[in-house]
């Protein structure tokens, strides 16, 4: 059976990936909204920052204000491939954000993570979790 592309056929797959793109959209929004007030894994975030080189990278951050990650590394005498590691871990608790331009991968300081977390451990949800048992 042959498909042909008639004047209905072509509303209903306009209608279909107009559908979809609200649904992208309201995702986007979704996620704009709860990042701030969300901590997905609070393990991740401490787990992020009991390595002291990754701690010394968020001072360099801090202080030094947006890098590219070779210089973010430069100090620490490691490659490239390792401290994209310890970005990659920082980046997935928020604690900094990157992007890329051109070639070159820049980090940034998040302020908000260090506020998002302390607000979490001061609510009673933090230490009304299960802890899982060793």
């Amino acid at each position: 059976m042959t498909k042909y592309w008639n004047e209905a056929r072509i509303k209903r797959v306009r209608a279909r990936e107009k559908r979809r793109e609200e649904r992208k959209l309201e995702a986007a929004r979704e996620e704009r909204r709860t990042a701030y007030t969300r901590i997905p894994y609070p393990e991740l975030f401490f787990n992020a920052l009991a390595l002291p080189i990754r701690r010394a990278m968020i001072r360099r951050l801090r202080k030094g204000g947006a890098m590219s990650v070779s210089y973010l590394a430069e100090p620490f005498r490691i490659t490239l491939p390792s401290a994209m590691k310890h970005v990659i871990a920082l980046e997935q608790t928020g604690i900094i954000t990157t992007h890329k331009q051109g070639r070159i991968r820049f980090c940034v300081y998040n302020p908000k993570a260090f506020d998002r977390i302390c607000a979490y451990l001061t609510s009673r949800s933090a230490f009304l979790e299960d802890v899982p048992k060793a």
